[in-house]
Order: C-alpha cells, then structure tokens, then sequence
C-alpha cells in the first residue's frame, strides 16, 4: 500500500494545530476537553507513526 506523504503530512499539522487551540481554550466540561485533546493526539501520533512507515518504504523501493 502506497502512503501519501503530502496527505499524512497535512492531516498532522492540522491535528497538531487544533490540538494547541483545544489545549488553551476554556472549556465547561473537563472531560470533553480531555478526550479530544487525547482523540487529536491518537490521530496525531498515527499520523507520524504512517509518515515514518512511508519513509521506510521509500528506502526500500530506492535500494532495489
């Protein structure tokens, strides 16, 4: 499967990027502000976690 370098690297810093505004905005319920701070953060790590598996896979296809 062939992973979108430009798609995954979008997708992180918006999630990044909201993550900071979630992060310093009041919020009424404590538990919402905590779960979508920690959804953001599962998205955000996957995000770098498929980035870093994409690069591996360009190495790969470079070596042979």
């Amino acid at each position: 499967m062939k992973i979108n370098k430009d798609l995954v690297d979008a997708v992180m810093m918006v999630s990044f990027i909201v993550l900071v505004l979630v992060g310093t905005t009041t919020f009424d319920n404590v538990v919402v502000k905590d779960v979508t701070m920690g959804s953001l953060g599962v998205i955000t790590v996957a995000m770098l976690v498929l980035r870093i598996i994409g690069f591996r896979q360009k190495e790969e296809k470079e070596a042979f």
